[in-house]
C-alpha cells in the first residue's frame, strides 16, 4: 500500500498529498472514464456521500456532488456549504420534480472544467470531503471507477479493475495553460524543457550549473531550475566593469522602482536582473510571460543602464563574458582568440536581423579599413570552423543544433565581410560607389544556409 493508505502521515499532510495525486489523475483521466470518491458508509445514509468525476472528452472533466435529496438530513447542505460550492463554480440542480426533468439534466451539484484546471477540482473535492463531510483522513475514502487504469491502484491504493485489463492511457498533450504539479526535481526539469521547446523551438544545452542559457531578442538569458526552491529563476546578465559603486546603487534602485516585476542586483562589479516564477503548480505560460517581460526590459533598459554607469555588456552576442581589455594581438586575457568589439557588433546584427544588412553598415563598423576587414574575416572564418566542429558532437543533439546556428551566423558574417572587402577593392580601382542594396541583393543567394530570414526571426 502507498502512503495515502497509512495513518502515519498527519491528516493535513495526507490531504495535501491526496490533492496533488488527484489533480494529476484528473488531468490524465481518459475521456469516458469516471472516478467516484465516497465517504465511509453509515447506517443513516441512504447512499454514501460522494463526489463523481467524469471525463466528458479530451478537454473537459465534470465533477458532481450529491444534492440534498440523496443525503441524510444531517448531511444536507448548509448555507455555508452551498456558498463553498458556488465559490468553486458548482451549479445547483434544477428545482424540478423527477417527472419534469429531461434525461440529460443533472440531478446533482455540478461543474465542468478544462483539464488544465484539474488542481481546482481536486481542491474542491478535498474541501468537501474533509471540511464539510468530515472525513478525517484520505485512507477512509472508498474509491470506485470504470476502467480508470492502474493509476488508481498505484496512487490511491484501490482499484475497480484488474490493472492488466486496463488499456494504456495516452500521454497528456502539452498545454501551456495547464497547471502541472510536479512530483520532484526530475519531473520539474522535464516540464521546464517542454516549456523551452514550446517557446524557442529547441531545448538549450544546460551549463555546468544546470541552468539553460539562450538568446531571446536582444539579450542572453538563463532559466535556472532552483530544485530546492518553489520557483524557477530567469536571470539576465546586464553589465560588467562597474567602478562607481555608489552611483551604481543609485541607478539600480531607480531601475527597480520603474520595473516592479524585475529585480536588478549589483554583485561586485557586475549587474544582473532576475525574475522569480512560482512553480507550485508549474504553469508554462507564466514562464513564457515573464520571459517576455525580461526580453522587453533587456531591450529598453539595459543599454541605458550600462551607458549611465560607463559599463560594458556582461555577455557578448554569443553568450561569452566580454573581455576586460583587448591586448591588441588577437588574444584575450586568457591567451585565447579574441573577437574584436566591432566584429561582435556585426555578428550581433546578424543574430538580430539575419542576412538583410547593407554592406555600407559593415564598412562603417570596420572604419572602411581594408586591413581591419581582412583581420575580421580571418576571425569570422575561424569562429565558423570552430562552430562546425561542435556540430559533430554526438553526445547531445542540442549542442550540435546550437553550434549549427552559430556556424550559420559566422558564415553570413564572413560573406558580409567578403562583400565589404570587394567593395573596398572596387573603390580603389574605380572610385567610391554608393551602396545599392543589402548583402542578399549583392550575392543573389541565401547565405543563411537555405532557411532564409526565418532562421533569425
Amino acid at each position: 500500500m502507498n502512503d495515502l493508505n497509512s495513518v502515519d502521515l498527519s491528516p493535513e499532510a495526507a490531504w495535501s498529498r491526496f490533492r496533488t495525486l488527484l489533480a494529476d489523475h484528473l488531468d490524465g483521466m481518459p475521456a469516458g472514464h469516471s472516478l467516484v470518491l465516497a465517504c465511509p458508509h453509515a447506517d443513516s445514509d441512504p447512499v454514501p456521500p460522494c463526489l463523481q468525476f467524469y471525463g466528458w472528452d479530451d478537454e473537459t472533466v465534470r465533477c458532481e456532488v450529491l444534492a440534498d435529496e440523496y443525503l441524510a438530513e444531517h448531511r444536507r447542505w448548509t448555507s455555508e456549504g452551498r456558498a463553498l460550492l458556488e465559490q468553486f463554480g458548482f451549479a445547483p440542480p434544477p428545482s424540478l420534480p423527477h417527472t419534469a426533468r429531461r434525461d440529460d439534466e443533472p440531478v446533482n451539484w455540478f461543474v465542468d472544467r478544462p483539464r488544465r484546471y484539474a488542481d481546482q477540482l481536486a481542491d474542491a473535492a478535498v474541501r468537501v470531503l474533509h471540511s464539510v463531510w468530515g472525513v478525517p483522513h484520505p485512507s477512509f475514502l472508498e474509491l470506485d471507477g470504470d476502467l480508470c487504469g492502474p493509476v488508481i491502484e498505484d496512487r490511491f491504493g484501490a482499484s475497480s479493475t484488474d490493472p492488466e485489463d486496463a488499456p494504456p492511457s495516452d500521454p497528456v498533450p502539452f498545454d501551456p495553460l495547464r497547471p502541472v504539479r510536479t512530483s520532484g526535481p526530475e519531473a520539474r526539469l522535464e516540464i521546464i524543457e517542454q516549456t523551452l521547446l514550446h517557446i524557442l523551438g529547441f531545448v538549450p544545452h544546460p551549463d555546468e550549473d544546470g541552468d539553460y542559457p539562450f538568446r531571446l531578442g536582444p539579450a542572453w538569458l538563463y532559466l535556472c531550475p532552483t530544485p530546492e526552491a518553489p520557483f524557477v529563476q530567469i536571470l539576465a546578465p546586464l553589465a560588467a566593469g562597474v567602478t562607481d559603486e555608489a552611483r551604481a546603487l543609485s541607478v539600480v534602485n531607480d531601475v527597480n522602482r520603474r520595473w516592479p516585476h524585475v529585480k536588478v542586483l549589483l554583485d561586485e562589479d557586475r549587474i544582473v536582473a532576475t525574475i522569480d516564477v512560482t512553480v507550485v503548480p508549474f504553469v508554462p505560460q507564466h514562464v513564457a510571460d515573464m520571459l517576455a517581460v525580461m526580453e522587453k526590459f533587456a531591450g529598453e533598459a539595459a543599454e541605458h543602464l550600462r551607458a549611465g554607469l560607463g559599463a560594458r555588456p556582461y555577455l557578448d552576442a554569443f553568450g561569452e563574458p566580454t573581455p576586460e581589455y583587448d591586448a591588441g594581438d588577437g588574444t584575450d586575457e586568457h591567451g585565447g582568440p579574441a573577437i574584436p568589439e566591432a566584429l561582435r557588433a556585426i555578428a550581433e546584427a546578424v543574430w538580430e536581423r539575419g542576412a538583410d544588412i547593407d554592406v555600407e553598415e559593415v564598412l562603417n563598423a570596420c572604419g572602411h579599413d581594408r586591413t581591419r576587414v581582412v583581420r575580421f574575416l580571418d576571425v569570422a572564418r575561424e569562429c565558423e570552423l570552430s562552430a562546425l566542429d561542435r556540430t559533430l558532437d554526438d553526445t547531445d543533439p542540442r549542442v550540435a543544433a546550437s553550434a549549427g546556428l552559430d556556424a550559420r551566423v559566422w558564415r553570413t558574417t564572413s560573406a558580409l565581410l567578403t562583400s565589404a572587402h570587394r567593395r573596398l577593392a572596387a573603390d580603389r580601382v574605380d572610385g567610391p560607389t554608393r551602396s545599392s542594396g543589402s548583402q542578399l541583393d549583392l550575392f543573389g543567394t541565401d547565405l543563411a544556409g537555405g532557411t532564409g530570414d526565418s532562421l533569425f526571426d
